[in-house]
């Protein structure tokens, strides 16, 4: 009786492949998709989500007040430093320190260091694929913003939440 022999394949080679599969994902969500910017915007009168228009013109106003605080929470495929303080002096973004977690007193990271109109910018940009809004009623500025960088594209998502906007006394 003769025996066949058969040939196998390595474990390694399966484990080579599925390992180069993974690194190549994660480089993907290693671009700077997220660090676009723009100018303009629009208040809805709804305070539920606003998906920009199918003509992609996007024109919500600017926030006013050019001497503020805030928290902002930035959720994307970043490292999460959980709500920042942001102090605003004359439109421009002066400090920004993380308020939560192993960071807590730290300066933020260059991507949390906001002013609201940076993030309305952002809203307006023409190249950012979608755009979702939440302007409540009544109030000059938006409760959350959620932009889609790139169609068809994965990780380039970005949320920025507002909270806890107080006025500077001047």
């Amino acid at each position: 009786m003769q025996f066949l022999r058969r040939r196998t394949r390595p474990a390694s080679r399966l484990g080579a492949i599925v390992l180069t599969a993974g690194l190549a994902l994660g480089a993907v969500g290693c671009t700077h998709e997220n660090d676009r910017a723009s100018d303009d915007a629009q208040v809805e009168s709804e305070p539920s989500a606003t998906k920009n228009p199918p003509s992609d013109a996007r024109d919500y106003p600017d926030f006013a007040p050019q001497d503020y605080t805030y928290l902002l929470e930035v959720l994307c495929y970043c490292p999460q430093v959980g709500a920042v303080r942001v102090t605003v002096e004359d439109g421009k973004v002066i400090d920004a320190v993380s308020t939560t977690g192993e960071a807590q007193g730290q300066p933020a990271p260059e991507f949390a260091r906001l002013s609201i109109n940076d993030i309305i910018a952002r809203a307006n940009d023409p190249r950012v694929d979608e755009a979702e809004v939440t302007w409540p009623a009544g109030q000059d500025h938006p409760s959350e913003v959620v932009l889609d960088q790139l169609r068809m594209a994965t990780d380039d998502e970005v949320t920025y939440a507002i909270k806890d906007v107080t006025f500077s006394e001047g």
